[in-house]
């Protein structure tokens, strides 16, 4: 009973910073965000036959978010990956993994997320759901965003979110079967990033 009132009275404290903060916030806030590539990071990681969890990343990502605390539940993000950006620390595997075997980034460059529709949780904690198309195919996809901290940065004196995106991806769904029987088709992705103003050109 004392856990659990604990637990339900720190995530009050915990909203009721959130919501403290980005009204604060509103007013100077801008609604177009752009990724800061130099500070995101798209991860994932598969079983490799039971042994060993073999892990990667890509390393060429474009994305852009609409939001505006007012009206969180408005939110519009999309962004799109590189295929041949991949990396696994492995040269080898790198290159097997661009043919067609799986990724056959000759043919399909790239990967992309748009969302259709987003439901805050809480003002730090969204379920964001869109349309993620790989290898030619095109299908539903949800994903579970935290904004870990909005606020100016000491560095640039601009306005940065940073957040965190988790997922799984059933690649087997989008034809990507090779190995399926040793590597697990359930891939669960991470994206770490920071958001920052989007610039006119």
């Amino acid at each position: 009973m004392a856990t659990s009132l604990l637990a339900g009275t720190a995530k009050t404290l915990l909203i009721t910073s959130a919501l403290a903060v980005t009204t604060l916030a509103s007013a100077a806030l801008p609604t177009q965000w752009q990724l800061d590539n130099s500070h995101t990071r798209v991860g994932f990681e598969v079983e490799h036959l039971g042994f060993s969890t073999t892990m990667g990343r890509f390393d060429k990502v474009d994305g852009s978010l609409s939001y505006n605390i007012k009206a969180p539940n408005k939110t519009q993000m999309q962004f799109t990956i590189e295929t041949d950006s991949i990396d696994t620390a492995w040269d080898a595997r790198d290159k097997h993994l661009k043919t067609d075997d799986f990724f056959n980034v000759e043919k399909y460059p790239t990967m992309t997320f748009k969302s259709t529709q987003v439901n805050f949780i809480n003002p730090q904690q969204a379920k964001v759901t869109g349309d993620f198309t790989l290898l030619g195919k095109t299908k539903p996809l949800t994903l579970d965003v935290t904004l870990k901290k909005i606020a100016t940065s000491p560095v640039t004196k601009e306005p940065v979110i940073g957040f965190r995106a988790t997922g799984n991806i059933d690649r087997a769904a989008y034809g990507m079967t090779t190995f399926a029987d040793g590597i697990t088709t359930n891939v669960p992705i991470q994206i770490d990033g920071e958001l920052i103003e989007k610039k006119a050109k």
